[in-house]
């Protein structure tokens, strides 16, 4: 994330250990490694989901999007859609919009996406 705040706001500036909340995040491990995270809010009408990190060595393999779906699925049993947003400078809008998610609205730095259920 840091290369894309760095492109939209010049500067990164990491968040401080006290301000930081676990809660929402789940752990994606595959094969005992631990490599990304996911963190979710359940809202009166959607599941809104903050954070969906790989790591690099693997990306490209599916695990995202399965990830994705996961949410999706869960949201969908609550008759909720599910949303996010992504910076302006990530390139992820792609792999949002390939996973069936349609631009909602966009800020200057955001793009806002919506998957119904």
């Amino acid at each position: 994330m840091r290369q894309y705040a760095e492109a939209l706001w010049g500067a990164w500036q990491p968040s401080s250990e006290e301000n930081f909340d676990v809660f929402g995040h789940e752990v994606i491990e595959q094969d005992e490694l631990q490599i990304g995270c996911v963190a979710t809010t359940w809202n009166d009408d959607h599941l809104f989901i903050e954070k969906l990190y790989i790591a690099p060595a693997f990306q490209g393999k599916g695990i995202g999007a399965r990830v994705l779906k996961t949410k999706v699925a869960q949201a969908a049993r609550r008759g909720m859609s599910t949303k996010l947003s992504v910076l302006r400078t990530n390139p992820a809008d792609r792999f949002y919009r390939r996973e069936g998610f349609a631009l909602e609205s966009e800020t200057v730095e955001r793009l806002l996406f919506v998957k119904a259920m």
